[in-house]
């Protein structure tokens, strides 16, 4: 059996082993500092440090590498780190087309889409992970800042935002490189965080007039949306990666940087406390050797 492009045997040992990586962020300076979390078991260990410390920034990535784009340190930047997971290695990718920051990122095992941002809200970068080529994409419906993504292997789903603040979703096809709106979420915020499966994304948390632990189910087929189970900490800057059974949302700010997570099962819409993670920050940004929980 294929699955995502890889053969059954390899999935497996990839789903038994699978961690998320959670990097960079604030705790009260910029950091580079990443955090592995292991879905099976819950367990948390620190990673590789990222080349460049920095926040406000997006993650994306396949099952071997995971990309860590844009953000800020001193200014807005165009940096990229390329973490692969096997060895744990951190070497710089290549850059994105424009200096960025609040921007979001989602993709499939060939491609990575890094959306939005405070310059050229609606600009996209098409990050190949072979060759570790950068290009324009297609530009979003709406420009913003402060949205997250999610997504399947077919489409990335790029939601929220502000500057005002949206419900506004974008639904980018990586075939064809085509941008159409898709269904607003249940509630206009910005500074959320998104992960999904194959089936669904979760938004989650952000900022209205007040922080929130708001979630929205995206299902992808028939594009449809539905309030979903709460968080279990109000917070927004947060950041959210998973597995095919379960989302990891890490860090963010409720008033002061936080280490809590919350770990939400798509399967019956659960939600419990995860293990926090080894550093408190906010600004964060998160990969998957899931593929982004399309394994």
């Amino acid at each position: 059996m294929i699955l995502n492009g890889m053969t059954k045997m390899h999935s497996n040992a990839v789903v038994a082993n699978a961690f998320g990586i959670f990097g960079g962020g604030n705790d009260g300076a910029v950091t580079a500092y990443t955090d592995k979390y292991f879905y099976s078991g819950d367990t948390v260990v620190a990673g590789t440090g990222l080349g460049v410390a920095r926040y406000l920034f997006a993650a994306t990535g396949n099952s071997t590498i995971g990309i860590f784009g844009g953000g800020y340190a001193t200014a807005g930047t165009a940096y990229t780190d390329k973490y692969t997971y096997s060895g744990d290695t951190v070497v710089a990718g290549t850059g994105l087309g424009v200096a960025r920051y609040f921007l979001a990122a989602t993709g499939n095992s060939t491609v990575g889409i890094f959306g939005g941002g405070n310059v050229s809200g609606n600009r996209t970068d098409k990050y190949t992970y072979s060759g570790d080529t950068v290009v324009a994409g297609t530009v979003l419906g709406l420009a913003r800042i402060g949205l997250a993504a999610t997504g399947n292997s077919t489409v990335g789903i790029f939601g929220g935002g502000g500057n005002p603040i949206t419900a506004h979703t974008d639904k980018y096809t990586y075939s064809g490189d085509t941008v159409v709106a898709g269904t607003v979420l249940g509630l206009a915020r910005l500074y959320l965080a998104a992960t999904g499966n194959s089936t669904v994304g979760i938004f989650g948390g952000g900022y209205t007039t007040a922080a929130t632990a708001y979630t929205d189910k995206y299902t992808y087929s028939g594009d449809t949306v539905a309030a979903a189970t709460v968080l279990g900490l109000v917070r927004h800057y947060v950041a959210a990666t998973g597995n095919a059974t379960v989302g990891i949302f890490g860090g963010g700010n409720d008033g002061a940087a936080t280490a809590y997570t919350d770990k939400y099962t798509y399967s019956g819409d659960t939600v419990v406390a995860g293990t926090v993670l080894g550093v408190a920050r906010y600004g964060l940004a998160a990969c998957s050797s899931t593929a982004n929980g399309l394994i």
